[in-house]
């Protein structure tokens, strides 16, 4: 970015062409069936705004910009709940039985906020159920690239094929540029045509494009990360999993979600206290099914996971205030 800051003084390439190759090349898809975004909820809001559905189908806890883009765009959500019970599992075919009545549905995959992946099986059923009813397929990936057998897992292929099925990913959260702002989305190539033609042209900045071009070439960068993820989230969850009261889910991404309701802390007020002491955790209670007794933590080098862990455990041995 440094050596392009000139680049600035020039309109960007609207068509993000250095970037389409580069991700064409690695996915082995036409960059045509390419879709370069500002962030990948830039794409998510455009889908809905441009392909219009009536309904929309959301199974939550999930991210919450699919509700709110449905909601934006006029639609009305349809809403299915994910049990804690079942560990918030998504089921293929209760998912499917929704199909008909909408015209667009959203998966998260791994899911935000759990860090859970859909079962391959699960997967399969949805796709074909929604190619039946005509139904417009959104699989966010954003967390996949966290995963070792992402490119196995992920359906960036198929969605190149499928008439309704998009792929959205983000290039800011694996590569640790969430400033930045940029994403992409695999569609059929219609799709694609039809999407860029009627946005902003210019929504992916200059130093994004060169930036995202040179991230998805350092190779050695997602080895180690790979290989710095799965230590430390070893650590983490069995450091969580000690505390008082906390139960931490699973996930295959690098964050946690974290079940705190026997500790007779609030979501809110356990938040606030961490805060004060420079540690910043997610208060889940905005994510539709979750209420005020969640959190979610971030993986991070050892020493802040064990600072999280040190403050947590103070403030829980010291009880609610």
């Amino acid at each position: 970015m440094a050596e392009n800051l000139r680049a600035v003084i020039r309109y960007p390439d609207p068509a993000s062409r250095e970037l389409k190759e580069v991700l064409s090349s690695q996915l082995r898809v036409s960059p045509e069936a390419l879709l370069i975004g500002n962030g990948a909820t830039e794409i998510i809001y455009s889908l809905c705004f441009l392909l219009r559905p009536r309904a929309v189908l959301v199974a939550e806890p999930t991210f919450g910009e699919y509700r709110r883009a449905a909601v934006a765009a006029g639609a009305r959500v349809v809403y299915l709940p994910l049990s804690a019970g079942d560990g918030f599992r998504l089921d293929g075919d209760q998912f499917s039985r929704y199909l008909p009545q909408v015209e667009m549905a959203f998966l998260c995959n791994p899911n935000n906020p759990v860090g859970n992946l859909l079962g391959e099986r699960d997967l399969e059923i949805i796709l074909e159920e929604s190619l039946k009813h005509g139904t417009w397929m959104v699989v966010d990936e954003s967390f996949l690239d966290f995963v070792r057998e992402e490119r196995r897992r992920s359906l960036v292929l198929e969605a190149a094929r499928y008439p309704r099925l998009v792929v959205v990913k983000s290039l800011t959260k694996f590569f640790a540029l969430p400033g930045l702002r940029l994403g992409y989305a695999a569609a059929s190539p219609s799709v694609v045509r039809y999407v860029e033609a009627r946005r902003d042209p210019w929504c992916v900045n200059i130093l994004a494009q060169v930036a995202g071009a040179a991230a998805l070439k350092d190779r050695e960068f997602v080895v180690n990360t790979w290989k710095w993820l799965e230590e430390e989230k070893a650590y983490l969850y069995h450091g969580l999993a000690a505390l008082p009261g906390v139960r931490p889910y699973p996930s295959e991404a690098n964050f946690f979600l974290v079940d705190i309701r026997q500790t007779g802390w609030s979501s809110g007020r356990l938040a606030d206290a961490c805060a004060r002491r420079r540690i910043l955790v997610r208060d889940c209670s905005s994510f539709t099914g979750l209420g005020d007794g969640y959190i979610r933590v971030a993986v991070k080098e050892r020493q802040a996971n064990s600072t999280l862990l040190g403050v947590l455990g103070e403030l829980l041995s010291g009880g609610c205030p």
